[in-house]
């Protein structure tokens, strides 16, 4: 049974071609995203940061149920995740941090480690339950369960 949901995902732009992998790996799960996320890949030659956040993230937040971020190695450093997050939970979303495969010294970003609903390594098992539930689910980049915001370092 399909499960549609509308998503927004939060990335470093580096980590854009990981949003597919992403979608893949949740396919397996039943879900079908309806993804509002904004990608580098897809120019809109804006330049005035003012306008891409009112033409283009405000109304794809908001149009999302849930904001997933995906959590790289350079994700901590990007201004434009740290809005995003903090947009969302004004807009009173979900927000879900999920790691990167592979990423296990990935730091989170400030936001996130402040506002996350849930932090879960790459699986599908927790991503669906962190997506689905209102508990929260809190572990490392490994899987091994971890206290909420216990660190910006590779926890969440």
């Amino acid at each position: 049974m399909s499960k549609t949901i509308n998503l927004f995902v939060s990335h470093k732009g580096e980590d854009e071609s990981k949003i597919e992998a992403f979608k893949k790996l949740m396919e397996k799960r039943g879900y079908d995203f309806r993804d509002s996320s904004i990608k580098e890949s897809e120019p809109n030659r804006a330049n005035n940061e003012d306008y891409i956040k009112d033409k283009y993230l405000r109304p794809s937040i908001d149009w999302a149920g849930t904001v997933v971020v995906l959590i790289g190695n350079n994700t901590h450093k990007s201004e434009w995740v740290n809005w995003e997050i903090e947009y969302a939970i004004k807009q009173g979303k979900k927000i879900v941090g999920v790691f990167l495969q592979g990423e296990t010294d990935a730091r989170l970003p400030e936001a996130l480690a402040d506002y996350a609903d849930s932090c879960v390594s790459w699986n599908a098992d927790k991503i669906d339950e962190a997506i689905k539930t209102n508990h929260t689910i809190w572990e490392d980049a490994n899987g091994n369960p971890s206290a909420p915001n216990a660190s910006s370092h590779s926890t969440c």
